[in-house]
Parts: structure tokens; sequence; C-alpha cells
């Protein structure tokens, strides 16, 4: 009989765990520049942009979710109620802990695109405001760029997005490279006249894409899937249904592969790479790479600092809702979201005093004169509004996660302990917020109905567990997203922040990941990982 000869699995020149907005452009930067690209996707392939079940389909669902607290976590998001529930996760089969007192909304979708199916399509840049304020205030670890450096990697997202916004000339929220200018409602411009008279604050036209069936009632078409143009294009592979549980290591503490479970059969597998770029966001990423423990690292991958998991951060946020004098104008019926909203950038502290009420800043998003579901009740010659207010919460050690030493996730994988909450300048921050909100709307004789306050977790925009720095006592990453305990492992999402900023962080995200992209490439060519 012949000999068999067994072929040896491929090795790929990069691996991407997560498909995401970063992970996806990641895949797309990389593939652009001629490298073999595979990505990891936990969840299905079932969806290329956010959709919307018929309506008695999502109350049906819904209803059997609270019957069953399937989704009891996810639902506290206002996504759930507005996009189809299926694309978040199940409760029951995504179990993390949190100390009692300390709640923490961990929301998640496991799916092709990863969250770029439930984000709100605002696209924002991050300011020196906010670079440099560690520098500035004392609080925290320097940034190891500013804007300059993302600058043209910013414009890369713009020139591959559609992206709707006026440029304003504000240092607070730099200019974009923008297709046009979405129309705001007479409320709307009448509230900003009233703010911007009253208080001399900026008030401007809302920044981002029409991601959300709410941002295109039209039938607009959805914007394009990095992850799916990066498939197109440049020939990446995508294989869904991964679920990533730790990075392989080699005897000389360098990545060669990723393990992941398949999530239908739970049958174990690896792929090699050469190198490893986790994307998976920032907690999980962070799971990860805790669960990456070896005889070189003992403690985790990247963790010889003991950083790894620690500074955890989301937004500190206030809504305040009611109504407003107006009318319904031909802007009613033209959606919200995204770019179709008001926006006032930071206006407080801008020179980052350390002697104020409070460290850092904040901004507002909102939507005045649109559909929603207050609409029927307004009175006459009124409208309803919606304002949101979220702002840079502190990096703070204590704030962390951690593997539960007993417990595991139906893939075998080790669930979370998340011990994080709001400090006393959270908490300030927040108590500036609502005053501010609530004064504004004053100037133009509006009435507030409701405040409410987001708890951690609550504006799905974690930053740290994995930060960059200049110093490898103290971080897990150099400047460029890239592991000092493993060369050839890079970590491009929200884990690799130091630092919080108020802005909405998606777009900075992958202004940050583009910059890692071209240096891993330009490493890997060097032959220096």
């Amino acid at each position: 009989m012949p000999i068999e000869i067994q072929k040896r699995a491929p090795v790929w020149d990069a691996v991407i765990v997560g498909s995401g907005a970063t992970g996806g452009w990641a895949a797309y930067q990389l593939g652009k520049r001629g490298l073999n690209v595979l990505v990891l996707e936990a969840g299905p392939d079932e969806m290329d942009a956010p959709g919307q079940s018929p309506e008695f389909a999502m109350k049906a669902l819904r209803m059997f979710d609270r019957v069953l607290r399937r989704r009891r976590v996810q639902s506290r998001h206002q996504a759930y109620w507005e996009l189809d529930p299926r694309l978040f996760v199940l409760d029951r089969e995504h179990p993390y802990e949190t100390p009692p007192g300390k709640d923490f909304n961990w929301i998640r979708t496991r799916s092709v695109n990863g969250r770029l199916l439930t984000w709100g399509g605002v696209g924002i840049r991050t300011s020196d405001h906010e670079f440099e304020a560690p520098l500035q205030d004392g609080f925290g670890a320097p940034w190891p760029f500013g804007y300059k450096e993302l600058h043209p990697h910013f414009d890369e997202v713009d020139d591959f997005f559609p992206v709707y916004g006026e440029r304003d000339g504000l240092s607070s929220i730099p200019d974009g490279k923008y297709v046009g200018v979405a129309r705001l409602t007479d409320a709307e411009r009448e509230f900003q006249r009233g703010a911007q008279a009253a208080f001399g604050r900026p008030v401007v036209s809302g920044r981002g894409i029409l991601i959300r069936p709410s941002a295109r009632p039209n039938g607009e078409a959805a914007p394009p899937s990095p992850l799916r143009e990066a498939m197109r294009k440049f020939g990446v592979s995508l294989r869904a249904n991964a679920v990533a549980s730790h990075v392989l290591v080699g005897p000389d503490g360098k990545a060669t592969g990723v393990a992941f479970v398949d999530r239908v059969t739970k049958r174990t597998e690896e792929v090699q790479a050469r190198v490893v770029v986790v994307c998976a966001s920032a907690i999980e990423s962070a799971r990860i790479l805790l669960n990456s423990r070896s005889g070189h690292h003992p403690r985790g991958l990247g963790n010889s600092s003991g950083a790894l998991g620690c500074y955890l951060m989301d937004h500190p946020g206030v809504a305040v809702i009611g109504f407003v004098p107006g009318r319904r104008d031909e802007v009613w019926s033209d959606g919200y979201g995204g770019p179709k909203n008001v926006m006032i950038p930071r206006f407080h502290n801008m020179t980052n005093r350390a002697d104020g009420a409070f460290l850092r800043g904040y901004g507002t998003h909102g939507m005045l004169g649109r559909v929603s579901a207050k609409a029927r009740d307004c009175d006459a010659g009124e409208v309803p509004f919606a304002l949101v207010s979220h702002g840079e919460m502190l990096p703070r050690i204590e704030n962390h996660i951690s593997l539960h030493p007993d417990k595991q996730d139906p893939w075998g994988i080790p669930t979370l302990r998340i011990d994080c909450a709001y400090s006393d300048n959270e908490r300030a921050l927040q108590t500036h917020m609502a005053e501010s909100l609530k004064e504004m709307i004053a100037s133009v004789r509006g009435r507030v109905t409701g405040t409410f306050d987001y708890p951690p977790g609550g504006f799905v925009h974690e930053m740290g567990t994995a930060r960059m720095g200049a110093d490898a006592r103290t971080s897990v990453l150099n400047g460029y997203a890239q592991c000092w305990d493993a060369p050839n492992v890079f970590v491009m999402d929200g884990a690799a922040w130091p630092s919080g900023a108020w802005q909405n962080p998606t777009f900075t995200m992958m202004a940050i990941a583009g910059r890692a992209s071209a240096h891993l490439v330009e490493e890997l060519k060097a032959g220096r990982i």
C-alpha cells in the first residue's frame, strides 16, 4: 500500500481574532499590503449589515427573552430594542461575575462584523486635548503618540466609509473628510442658536455614517464592511464559529498561532501564524491573553508587568429626555443616529487643569424633533428630545478583570470576574453633565421628563486592560500596540488605550489599528518578528 502523506496545516502571515471594527480594519490593512490573512470570528456568518425583524416578530422574541431571562444583561442596551435581539449573545451561555454593588453591563455580539452590527455610527476623532491630558494633569500613563501621528490613519477611515459631517474648525473634534452634512430639524437649529447664545457652547451637526436602520429610513444602502472588502479585494480568509481560547506559544516565548473551539461542534482546533493580532474587544481580548499561560508567560501572555486586565474604562454618561417647543418639520421622518443629530463637543476644562471639580471632560449627542417612541406623548406645539452626555473615565488599576478559578463557559474557556466602579471623579463628571444638559434645555424653554445615569459598561465603549506605554514594566504593549513580552502579538482594539478620552472611540480605534498594521508589516518584512 502506498504511504499516506499527511499535509501540514498552512502557516498564515497573520491570524486576527475578531471581525468587528478593528479586526475587520486590520484585515483590510494587512491584506492591502499583501499579507496572507485569516480572520477568526466566534459567531456565525449570518448578516452583513444591521437589520430589523418585523415588529411583531421582535416583540415576540423580546417577550420570550424576558420570560426565560435569556438576554437580561443584553436587553439593558438601547440597540437591543431597536435591532434584532438575535444579534446579542445569550447571557446564560456567556456568564460573568461582578462584586456586590459593582454592576457592569457587558454587552456582546458574536457574529461576523462584530459590534459594527450594533454600533450607532457616530464617527468623531479624538483630539490632542485628550492625548495630552495625562501629561497636563498628571493622572495616568501618557499616550505614546498624538493626533498628528493618527491623522493620516483617520483619513483612511474616512476614505473607506461615506462619512457625513461639517468641518467646524474646532480643536476638540478635529475635522475629517466628509461626503455631505446631515440635515438638522427646526428644533435642533433652535437649540443650536439658543445654547450658543446663552452659554457660548458650540453646537454642531453630528458626524458619522448611516449604519443603523434608523439612520437609513429611505432605503439608503448600508455602509461597506471592512472585513467583506478585505475578503473581496485582497483575498483575506474567514473562519466563522471559531471561539478563540488562547494564543499558542513556542519554545522561544513568541506566538505560533491561536487555539480555538468550534462554536457548534465544541471541537478544539489550532491555526498557525507568523503574527497574531487580537481584536476581540477590550475585555474579551484581555481574557484571551490572560488564558494564554505558559512557562514563558505564567500569568498570561504579555503580563510580566502585571498590568494585563487592569485599567478597565468605559464612558460615564447621563441622559435627559423630554420635550421642547417645536413642530414636525420636513426632517421629522429623516431618521436618527450616526450623523443625524446635534453634537456639543467638549467645552469644559480644555487645558486639563488639575485643580477643578474633576479631571478631563465630556461631550454630548442628541436629537430634537425626530421620530421616536415618545413622539405620541407630545403636547401640541412640542416635539421630543433626547440628549446624552458621556465623558472620560480615569484609568485606575483597581478597575480590572480576572479569570474565574473554577467556572468555564460552554466552550471550556474560563469565565471572567469584572471588578469596575466609578470613582468620585466620574460621579462629579456626571453631576456636571446633568446640570449642563438641564440648563441648555431650559434656555430653549424645554421641559425635562426624565434623567438617567449610565452604569459602567452602559456605553459599550470598553477601553484599557492591555494598555500601551513607553515602559515594559508598567504596560502590556508598546506605542504600536505590540506586545512587549511577545513581539509578534499585537492588540489593536480598545484594550490598548492607556486612557479613555470622551469621544465615541470607534474611529480612533480603527486609526490606531491602521497605524499598528503598517508597523506590523514593516517589522515582518524586516525580519524582526
